[in-house]
Formats: structure tokens, C-alpha cells, sequence
């Protein structure tokens, strides 16, 4: 079984790979695992369902590009997709705003 996903390249040249964790019952956690930041987002799966853990709640994803997933390979390269969206939106924000990318992710 894999342990994390092939990474991508992004339009910044940042890297992005998401890390595979197989739950007990066919579950699974996707972590994100971007260069950019260390704090990465998780996606939970099961049921064929994709859901973003925020704090310690499940939401659903309701989206349809990124709802669902029927096994664990396309859950993983699905989470990718969506972690690899939302690096791409905050790349093109900070151009947007002549701002360094990092600056989208400090914590201060």
C-alpha cells in the first residue's frame, strides 16, 4: 500500500504530495504535505465520501469534483486535486495582491 501520493509541481514551483494513513475499516486520512506551510490540511474518507476536517468536526465536501471518490487511490488523487485547487487559489491571490505567498500562511 502506498503512503503517499506521486507529488505535483505547482505554477510557483512549490511542491504538493498528499500522505495516505488507512483507517481500520476501510477508512482513510489524507494529510496535506505542501512545502509552503507545515500546518496542512485533512480529509477524511468513507462511504465514498470526502469530508475536510476543520478543528475536530467532519464537513462534507459539496463539490462536485471533490465529493466523492469510490476507492482509496481515487480518494487520495481526489484529495490531491482539491489541496492542489486550493494552493493554486491562495498563488494566484498573492500575485493578485503583489504579496509573497507565505505572507497567505503566516500565522500572525
Amino acid at each position: 500500500m502506498k503512503t503517499h501520493t506521486d507529488p505535483i509541481t505547482l505554477s510557483d514551483g512549490a511542491t504538493i504530495r498528499v500522505h495516505i494513513k488507512r483507517g481500520p475499516t476501510g477508512d482513510a486520512l489524507f494529510s496535506e504535505d505542501y512545502n509552503r506551510h507545515r500546518d496542512g490540511s485533512e480529509i477524511y474518507w468513507r462511504g465514498h465520501r470526502l469530508y475536510l476536517l476543520w478543528g475536530d468536526r467532519l464537513h462534507p465536501i459539496e463539490h462536485p469534483r471533490f465529493e466523492s471518490a469510490t476507492t482509496l487511490d481515487d480518494a487520495a488523487e481526489t484529495a490531491l486535486a482539491f489541496f492542489a485547487k486550493c494552493a493554486e487559489d491562495t498563488i494566484a491571490h498573492a500575485r493578485e495582491h503583489g504579496i509573497p505567498v507565505e505572507a497567505c500562511y503566516s500565522q500572525n
